[in-house]
């Protein structure tokens, strides 16, 4: 089975699913899009898998010379925000032959939705949809195959309120955004990310939902 896993915001969880996501994509077909429209900049040293000299350059860009550097030319980036079907036009005319596998590690409902609305419109997917505050996040796990879904999404577990999207965010915005989430928070979502992508890559995906606390992590599978 040929994967291409899209990852779509590379910040503090999202770099660091992108940065060891291609381990598991070694000796196999599968490839891998990462996407962002921010720079990096200085604050992001502390959380975010960027060094100094990428200070500048776009996250999506920089991060994958790096995995194409290191592990060859696996990895496709997309250097802005998205905003409406980009993924599925994408898809459909770049990776028809792979099953998509749609990361979200965003900080925004309005992208989650728009993520939301991706999964809807293809035949088969898997959503994986990390969201986390400073110390506690979850991990959605939606799978859809031969148009049947399995798993709730994000938004028919719970409503979701309407947030500013990254290119409607004034600079005033973004600076009180800062740097207020935890770095070991953003290691232990990727972590988890990571881990449901090795068991899809085993054969062993599981829908439902990873809850992330201080010193406890979850994994429950609803009844549905």
């Amino acid at each position: 089975m040929k994967y291409v896993f899209i990852v779509v915001g590379v910040g503090g969880t999202g770099s660091l699913v992108a940065r060891d996501l291609p381990k598991l994509l070694l000796h196999t077909e599968s490839e891998m899009v990462i996407i962002d429209g921010d720079n990096v900049e200085e604050k992001n040293m502390v959380r975010q898998a960027y060094q100094s000299h990428d200070i500048g350059e776009n996250k999506a860009n920089a991060l994958a010379k790096k995995i194409n550097t290191f592990y060859g030319n696996i990895c496709e980036s997309v250097d802005y925000y998205i905003t409406k079907n980009e993924i599925t036009e994408m898809i459909k005319s770049k990776y028809k032959s792979y099953v998509p596998v749609i990361i979200g590690c965003v900080d925004n409902n309005k992208t989650r939705l728009l993520l939301e609305n991706t999964f809807k419109e293809l035949d088969e997917c898997i959503y994986i949809d990390s969201a986390n505050s400073e110390y506690s996040g979850d991990v959605y796990i939606t799978i859809k195959s031969d148009d049947a879904q399995y798993g709730k999404l994000r938004s028919e577990a719970y409503e979701m309120n309407i947030d500013i999207h990254p290119t409607e965010k004034s600079c005033e915005a973004q600076i009180m955004v800062g740097n207020l989430q935890y770095m070991v928070t953003n290691l232990k979502m990727a972590t988890v990310v990571i881990e449901h992508i090795s068991a899809l890559l085993h054969g062993e995906i599981k829908r439902g939902v990873s809850i992330v606390k201080r010193f406890e992590t979850i994994h429950i599978i609803p009844q549905n």
